[in-house]
């Protein structure tokens, strides 16, 4: 199949290999906290069943930075462009981890981990949004290439992650310390290379007529709030699994299935993973067969994975488990922040704002509800409320992706939500 890059120049390669990095270091940011829990649990005095609760609560700390974080953005985005944003957060984000390493007290680590959430959730929405703007000079989608950049992040610097837990099991001083500072100087390195706000792909006149009757009658029509709004909820059923994974995963193994912290730590890394070469494959697939077969298939593959997570005692089924939970999660947050930026790139910021801040509520209302279930009914069955929301996405997913809005008489045509 023939590809125009016509548009694609050394300035804008070097964009994307720095978009590639970023989301690099938000997946390793991610799983170096969801590799460390336990130690960093142990550190704070939090272990055991005992701990679980107030656990739950400093790990809803990030949840709500992250939701507040990815609305909040969106409009700083399309005024001063994706870069200014980077290059804000990009840098801070790895700091808070730095912090968080040294902070025992409950109240001080609560704090951070909000700040910590702010910044990822403003980190991912400009991210996404450079992405999309990187994205329109390959005139085809990469967006599963660029999530997959962040699931092989999460993936080294979480068995990276792991190593330094197995050397201090006790603390999570070091490898927080020792891996924010490595993300904290590739931050600073990369934000020199993400394309300005006037790097663009000029519109076509067609974009330009909907663009200047949008600016003349409603800003922000139903059907884009609806769209976003749909989007936002199938965000929000994956990431409480994902969450599931990476607050809790390491404690459920350990605990419920009886493996060491170790072994623990790298079925997650392998969660991780699972996630890179699903990704890594996704718009290959999704251009070849559809999205939305794509999405349904991974929400198939889901299910599958954390079944056997939740009704195995065995530690291989079990860690198989998290690898085919990884996979079948892996596409469906870049398809659809994908077409979330695409469907209007003037307010592209605005728009994956919106779906981010849905999808992180999952982050939001995650560890609380996670926190109630084990403190209620144990830890093993925490998988169980995730596993419900997994069922539903997949049979809903399909119908939503297919959701159409026409307004002839306001040129608002939404077509399809995913290409399938």
């Amino acid at each position: 199949m023939s590809r125009d890059n016509s548009l694609v120049t050394p300035r804008v390669r070097m964009a994307r290999m720095a978009t590639f990095v970023g989301f690099m270091l938000i997946g390793a940011m991610m799983y170096i906290w969801s590799t460390s829990v336990s130690a960093f649990r142990s550190n704070m005095g939090l272990s055991g069943a005992q701990g679980d609760v107030d656990f739950g609560m400093i790990a809803l700390g990030i949840g709500i930075g992250a939701a507040l974080g990815s609305i909040a953005i969106g409009k700083f985005i399309d005024i001063f462009g994706p870069k200014k944003v980077v290059t804000f957060t990009v840098v801070l984000y790895p700091v808070s981890m730095i912090a968080l390493a040294y902070v025992t007290h409950y109240w001080f680590a609560f704090s951070i981990c909000i700040v910590l959430g702010l910044l990822r959730g403003a980190t991912d929405t400009a991210l996404n949004a450079h992405g999309v703007q990187v994205e329109r000079f390959y005139k085809r989608s990469i967006m599963s290439a660029f999530h997959a950049s962040y699931s092989l992040g999460g993936f080294i610097f979480g068995m990276f992650g792991s190593y330094l837990v197995g050397l201090y099991p006790e603390s999570a001083t070091v490898p927080f310390t020792v891996c924010g500072v490595i993300l904290l100087v590739i931050s600073i390195f990369i934000s020199r290379f993400l394309l300005d706000k006037s790097e663009m792909v000029a519109d076509s006149l067609e974009e330009k007529r909907i663009h200047e009757s949008k600016s003349a009658s409603t800003p922000l029509s139903l059907a884009i709030i609806l769209i976003m709004s749909g989007f936002g909820v199938l965000l929000l059923c994956s990431m409480m699994g994902e969450n599931a994974i990476s607050d809790w995963g390491q404690e459920y193994l350990n605990r419920e299935v009886g493996t060491s912290v170790s072994t623990a730590g790298f079925a997650i890394s392998l969660f991780i993973g699972a996630q890179f070469v699903g990704r890594i494959f996704g718009d290959f697939i999704a251009e070849r067969i559809g999205a939305i077969k794509v999405v349904f298939i991974c929400g198939l593959l889901s299910v599958i994975g954390l079944s056997l997570i939740s009704y195995s005692s065995d530690s291989t089924l079990a860690i198989i488990g998290y690898a085919m939970f990884g996979l079948g999660l892996s596409c469906v947050a870049p398809l659809m922040l994908s077409s979330a930026g695409r469907k209007d790139p003037a307010n592209a910021g605005r728009n994956i704002g919106i779906v981010n801040g849905i999808g992180y509520t999952g982050m939001l209302v995650s560890p609380a509800i996670l926190s109630f279930v084990v403190h209620q009914f144990g830890l093993s069955n925490l998988f169980v409320f995730p596993l419900g929301l997994l069922i539903v996405f997949t049979i809903f997913s399909p119908m939503i992706m297919r959701i159409k809005s026409d307004d002839k008489n306001q040129n608002r045509s939404v077509s399809s939500v995913v290409s399938g």
